[in-house]
């Protein structure tokens, strides 16, 4: 994608970016506000469920700001958040006295405001994920003409290139591809394919599904070809059957109606940003900050994929997933979770309560963004195949 196309949402998070510093002192002192509330007497039967209402609305605070100031890139505002949160999580839990825990948590909320200007990442990374290309990389002329054939009379979107070396040199003023089918070898060098991937690979950090056709079908070819990052392996010949349905899975065809995505996170900046990144991938995205109208908005959209924060007010995502399970329209919607959570116990409970991946906040753009468009490009195509079985 080019720096013309990013430079919107480049705009936008920057914007969100200077918004969000310019409120954090606000955030500071609320969340001092709430440690004082914290009461320090032993509690008795009847002031038990006001230190748990004290500690919770703590809770809900630190989970915003652990997600939101990590994912803007404020490291060090976000680690103070995370142990508040598990502090006041863990507060029946923790050895220290009440006086002690309720100290620390005032040192957690310092530290938070003394890492606000410290030296950290100003430019947020945007999402590379979202062309629907595919490259097919093959110096036989033949055969690269017949696989781009068959994937143009499929409805995909291919373009081919016969030179590993230029690919290797031009690949970064290409328009992202959502999968490559590279040759093993060119010319006279039987590795030049995986070579080149490696390279890429080094050089970018993340690429998208890579196939390699080769000639050779032992053991040691294909386990070069996974070290080299291989999505796939095909020998040659390749059949027609296969390279479409490996197009099926990793690409999408150019008539595809957008992927639609409803975002639900009761933190305003985390909602923005995660609208932003999926919007410039190509995603259509639905997003509230009202978790007790999702049932209504995802029954108006009919998302492709759901993507739930669990700790909300008014109801938990978990519970919200279970509600939208209720609804035979959701039966095979994926769910995703949002959280800073990150212990097993969560996860166990959010995948019995039905969802069906977990991210942890802060979230890496591009792997939001692969790991949605993966979900929904399975869901929908579990759709279409179905249809075809029961077209009435």
């Amino acid at each position: 994608m080019s720096d013309q196309n990013h430079s919107e949402p480049r705009a936008q998070l920057k914007a969100l970016r200077a918004e969000y510093l310019r409120k954090l002192p606000e955030r500071f002192q609320q969340l001092n506000r709430l440690v004082e509330a914290v009461p320090l007497e032993d509690p008795g039967p009847n002031r038990v469920a006001t230190l748990n209402a004290s500690l919770s609305l703590l809770a809900q605070e630190a989970h915003k700001l652990a997600g939101s100031a990590g994912t803007l890139g404020l490291a060090g505002v976000s680690t103070a958040a995370r142990d508040l949160l598990s502090l006041a999580e863990r507060w029946h839990e923790h050895p220290m006295d009440a006086a002690s825990k309720k100290q620390r948590m005032s040192e957690l909320v310092a530290r938070m405001q003394a890492s606000k200007d410290e030296p950290g990442t100003d430019a947020i990374e945007l999402s590379t994920t979202g062309s629907r290309k595919i490259h097919i990389v093959d110096d036989d002329e033949l055969v690269a003409q017949q696989m781009l054939t068959w994937l143009l009379e499929a409805g995909f979107d291919a373009e081919v290139y016969h030179s590993s070396s230029v690919y290797l040199d031009t690949f970064e003023t290409l328009p992202s591809p959502q999968m490559i089918l590279m040759d093993v070898a060119f010319g006279h060098d039987e590795a030049a394919g995986p070579d080149v991937i490696r390279q890429l690979r080094r050089r970018l950090g993340r690429m998208p599904a890579v196939v390699f056709l080769s000639v050779h079908d032992e053991l040691a070819a294909r386990l070069a070809a996974l070290r080299a990052g291989a999505s796939r392996y095909l020998v040659k010949p390749v059949s027609k059957t296969r390279i479409l349905e490996l197009a099926h899975e990793f690409a999408e065809r150019r008539d595809m109606p957008r992927y639609r995505v409803m975002v639900v996170d009761d933190d305003k900046t985390a909602l923005q940003f995660a609208s932003i990144q999926l919007e410039q991938s190509g995603l259509e995205v639905h997003a509230t900050s009202e978790p007790l109208k999702a049932l209504d908005t995802a029954r108006d959209i009919e998302p492709d994929v759901i993507i739930l924060d669990i700790v909300m007010p008014g109801v938990s995502g978990t519970e919200l997933a279970a509600i939208l399970r209720e609804d035979r329209r959701f039966d095979a919607t994926p769910i995703v979770f949002l959280t800073t959570l990150s212990h097993q116990d969560e996860k166990t409970l959010s995948v019995a309560l039905g969802g069906d991946d977990y991210i942890l906040k802060p979230f890496d753009a591009d792997y939001l963004t692969a790991t949605v468009r993966s979900r929904a490009k399975r869901a929908r195509r579990l759709r279409e195949l179905l249809a075809q079985v029961s077209p009435d």
